[in-house]
């Protein structure tokens, strides 16, 4: 019933990320994309998603509404990517293109406007390569088939091989690998690795 490894879950917290929805809401989302399941299929499993901790189970008569209890968010790679670059630099600019670089290193891919929003960032400028055609087309390919949605005329972009970048990059990679797996307490403490602000 859902391919790729997407699960339910993923869909209904995808749906739920910037807002609280109700059952009937959700459930229209699904059969929207193609997921016919039963409404009481829909709504059992947000009842056991809420008894889990995952969502938060409002009443507002005459029906249920869900969010995504905030404390217990399951933050994606986006999220994690966006903290960290952020920690880094307080420049926009060098925010998104370091965000950039970082995911197509990881994806092997050009990255999408949607993307860098959903690290959080904004940038009225972006200093990366804008990539079209071919390379584009087979980026957004791949992405139809995840619970990410990227707009007809979204932007790709690339950001040039540059030492400075890679160092932060491999420095953000690290620490996100700590924290997933909370050996905080096994790394001896060195200095920081600062963007240069100019």
């Amino acid at each position: 019933m859902f391919e790729d490894d997407i699960m339910l879950q993923d869909l209904i917290l995808e749906y739920l990320r910037d807002n609280q929805a109700s059952i009937s809401s959700i459930h229209r989302k699904l059969q929207k994309e193609g997921y016919k399941l039963h409404r009481l299929v829909v709504t059992g499993y947000l009842k056991a998603l809420a008894d889990n901790g995952i969502l938060k189970e409002h009443d507002i008569k005459p029906s249920k509404v869900y969010s995504i209890r905030s404390k217990t968010r399951k933050q994606n790679i986006y999220d994690i990517v966006g903290e960290e670059v952020k920690n880094l630099t307080d420049a926009k600019k060098k925010q998104a293109k370091l965000a950039i670089y970082t995911l197509q290193k990881l994806f092997h891919r050009p990255i999408f406007l949607e993307e860098l929003k959903r690290c959080r960032i904004d940038a009225d400028e972006i200093d990366a390569e804008k990539i079209g055609g071919e390379e584009r087309m087979q980026a957004r390919k791949l992405l139809s088939r995840t619970t990410i949605k990227i707009p007809d005329r979204n932007p790709a972009y690339i950001v040039k091989e540059n030492e400075e970048y890679e160092k932060l990059r491999q420095e953000i990679m690290e620490k996100i690998i700590i924290n997933i797996f909370n050996v905080n307490n096994l790394v001896l403490k060195s200095k920081q690795i600062t963007l240069n602000q100019d």
